[in-house]
């Protein structure tokens, strides 16, 4: 009688445990990136696993997936919450982890940058609870939300930091070595256990230097289309901006929507009308469309 009274509750116990994790499971999304600015030799490998196959401007990256640049090859990979990840020639990244957990409002991205150069832009301000980690074979950085570049050459990591502030450590949890990267500032770590930051305010020069071709990173994303309303009076101008930023059109304030969308109509008049629409983001960087409509 003890027996099965005691097997009762050990099978209603893994029954609850069962019904936990699957519970835990519907909470979790993947997400996945859309494929941008394809240039050049670029290659995946689908699951991490078998042979390296070219990357089309029509994929999608998931989970598990492995990107690999050429000497001539550049790619941007884009996430729904605005993140977005710019490989240079010569760049293996192997993405492990993008999830969303609904029930802990948390986000987990893990990255592995095995050789090459990549700039990140997060815009988002991530919770305490969530995580995006960029690991090489000498060093990891984690950040809360900021612009950044991580580059392994030869063995060495090097982190450089254009907004926002980075955590770079190396080494074991019990001898770890790490420091937090502010602009400014360069770390590197070439073996395991130690990092190395540069302190010396000129760098701030070199920095600006390594980011000034990386619009797409340093610049707020900014996308709009207009077009007239059936009466002919007035005009539709929507577009997407990212999540938190400010936009104006011809000087007046629109409202963006949690998903990055605005909307704003505006009255024409016959003949050509122009319309400045600038967007503005937390770091103060802005971008700026000038559209035309003609009315006749």
């Amino acid at each position: 009688m003890r027996r099965s009274i005691y097997l009762i509750f050990i099978n209603a116990f893994i029954l609850i445990l069962v019904m936990a994790l699957m519970t835990q499971s519907l909470f979790i999304v993947k997400r996945l990136a859309k494929v941008e600015n394809l240039r050049g030799r670029v290659m995946v490998r689908p699951n991490g696993a078998g042979d390296l196959v070219a990357l089309m401007r029509s994929d999608i990256i998931k989970p598990n997936d492995e990107v690999s640049t050429g000497p001539d090859g550049h790619v941007e990979l884009k996430w729904a919450d605005g993140t977005r990840v710019k490989l240079e020639p010569n760049s293996d990244l192997a993405v492990k982890q993008t999830s969303y957990n609904a029930a802990r409002k948390a986000d987990n991205s893990q990255f592995q940058l095995n050789r090459g150069t990549i700039f990140v832009r997060i815009i988002k301000t991530l919770n305490p609870q969530s995580k995006f980690e960029i690991e090489t074979p000498t060093a990891k950085a984690a950040v809360r939300g900021t612009i950044f570049m991580v580059k392994v050459e030869r063995g060495k990591t090097e982190v450089a930091v254009y907004k926002g502030a980075v955590r770079v450590s190396s080494g074991q949890s019990n001898q770890l070595s790490e420091s937090y990267i502010t602009p400014g500032k360069i770390a590197f770590s070439q073996t395991i256990g130690q990092v190395q930051v540069d302190e010396n305010r000129s760098d701030e020069q070199a920095i600006e230097a390594k980011f000034a071709a990386q619009e797409s990173i340093i610049k707020p994303e900014l996308n709009a289309h207009v077009r007239t309303l059936n009466d002919g009076n007035r005009a539709i101008i929507q577009g997407r901006a990212e999540l938190g930023d400010f936009v104006t059109i011809n000087g007046q304030s629109v409202p963006v929507l949690g998903n990055g969308v605005f909307i704003y109509r505006v009255p024409v008049k016959q003949g050509l009308n122009r319309f400045t629409i600038i967007c503005s983001d937390k770091h103060g960087a802005t971008r700026q469309l000038v559209k035309s409509l003609s009315v006749p």
